[in-house]
């Protein structure tokens, strides 16, 4: 499910190789993509995982259901308590007994992910971290030393987006220095933990190691006064560049570049304004640097009419069998993270949802009435029916790929559109002279 749904939601994804390490693992990450955060960690790694997450996520009717399978551990946090949702005292035991729970699996060499903000956001920067996951892998190294076996670490895991509210943008998972965590317990209290109860550990080590591991992930994110001075960041990487950068990991790493260029002062108020004033420019017509080639002209792709014509080809021949099997689940999707009021962070989590919970639910149902028309209309046997009902499964699997990627090459000529109309906009004379200051600045950087 998390394979299929990371193939259609996402257009290209990259993702570092996961550090090997012998014992548990709990990756600790950044969070603005709702359930699409932990997914796409998931879908990196290749060990069993856990995770805690609110508690919502467990109760629902149909998202409780797959949480509850994987074996998320809910986690009731103060604002439930603040509401009244729940008494304090009955949050502390569910609460501990779910960072015991997980404690245990990490223990044994099972992997977590874990996001100590504690909710998504939508901010350039990190929020504060709680102490939860913190004194969890505390307690489970504690237990892994009296099982004998090896000590888990923290796995700091940055993810990036190139847009992570859009349907089919591109991703990138960066795994950077797993931390070994060491057993602040004694004896006597990892003995306690053994028994399923709770300890908490020292609080100068939670603290510690939580502040350590902030100032890890800070770097991960674009760590931004705003949005507008991030997007600026990008645009002078790409500008540095020979040519447009179409990989997101290498987008990511340029930027730093010129991230710690602005720290240290060393690009000029001129250059930032401008900067700024240009991609803004391109953001406003819902283009990016990646669409300017390197004498500042706008790109334009003389294969996009082809483009067109073939991803029209595509949606048009998967249509009837994605009309039955795809289209109620996926148009409930889009209405749905349009309206939602959880923010605009939850906005692919609905798309990522339709596309798993295709397989196991809306599929079944599609392909019994596909065959059962197809039965009647053809006389077929019952053997012969429950092939046909078999074989609508990979079918199904090919339809949703041929649209995704119809409705990829639909996009590009539209983009295309997008720059030739940029050609002829008014500002199109401003945007250049401004990228020409910002090119000539970014010389004498160099």
């Amino acid at each position: 499910m998390v394979t299929f749904g990371h193939k259609i939601i996402f257009r290209r994804s990259t993702s570092d190789q996961v550090p090997v390490i012998d014992g548990g693992r709990i990756s600790v990450s950044t969070h603005i993509n709702g359930l699409v955060d932990p997914l796409v960690i998931v879908h990196s790694q290749d060990r069993r995982f856990t995770a805690l997450g609110r508690h919502d996520l467990v109760t629902r009717p149909l998202l409780g259901w797959w949480c509850r399978g994987l074996g998320i551990q809910p986690i009731l946090r103060k604002v439930e308590t603040t509401e009244g949702i729940t008494d304090r005292d009955f949050a502390t035991t569910i609460n501990q007994r779910s960072m015991l729970t997980v404690s245990n699996c990490i223990s044994s060499g099972h992997s977590a992910v874990v996001f100590p903000e504690g909710t998504s956001h939508q901010d350039p920067i990190l929020h504060g971290f709680k102490t939860g996951p913190f004194r969890t892998v505390f307690a489970a190294s504690a237990l892994a030393e009296h099982r004998n076996q090896p000590p888990p670490h923290i796995q700091p895991t940055g993810l990036h987006w190139r847009n992570h509210t859009k349907f089919r943008t591109d991703h990138f998972v960066e795994y950077l220095e797993p931390i070994p965590i060491p057993n602040p317990y004694t004896s006597s209290e990892t003995q306690q933990l053994i028994d399923g109860v709770w300890v908490e550990p020292p609080e100068n080590d939670v603290v510690e190691m939580r502040d350590r591991v902030f100032e890890i992930l800070n770097e991960a994110t674009p760590n931004s006064p705003d949005w507008e001075t991030y997007r600026s960041w990008i645009l002078m990487a790409h500008r540095r560049s020979s040519s447009p950068i179409q990989d997101l990991k290498k987008e990511v790493l340029q930027t730093r570049i010129m991230r710690e260029a602005w720290r240290d002062g060393k690009l000029s108020d001129e250059t930032m304004e401008n900067a700024k004033k240009t991609s803004k420019i391109l953001s406003d017509r819902q283009l990016d640097p990646r669409d300017i080639n390197p004498d500042g002209s706008v790109i334009r792709d003389q294969t996009s009419i082809f483009k067109l014509i073939s991803g029209l080809f595509m949606m048009l021949l998967s249509a009837p069998l994605f009309l039955v099997s795809t289209f109620p689940q996926a148009f409930l999707a889009w209405w749905m993270g349009d309206r939602t009021d959880e923010g605009i962070d939850a906005r692919t989590t609905y798309h990522l949802l339709a596309a798993m919970f295709s397989i196991p639910i809306f599929w079944p149902i599609s392909s019994l009435l596909v065959s059962s028309s197809v039965s009647i209309y053809l006389g077929l046997s019952i053997t012969k029916a429950a092939l046909f009902i078999v074989a609508c499964f990979p079918l199904f699997y090919l339809t949703c790929l041929m649209m995704a990627s119809g409705y990829d090459m639909m996009q590009d000529y539209a983009r295309n559109r997008r720059r030739i109309r940029f050609v002829n906009d008014e500002d199109y004379i401003t945007f250049r002279e401004s990228l020409s200051i910002v090119d000539k600045n970014l010389v004498d950087l160099i």
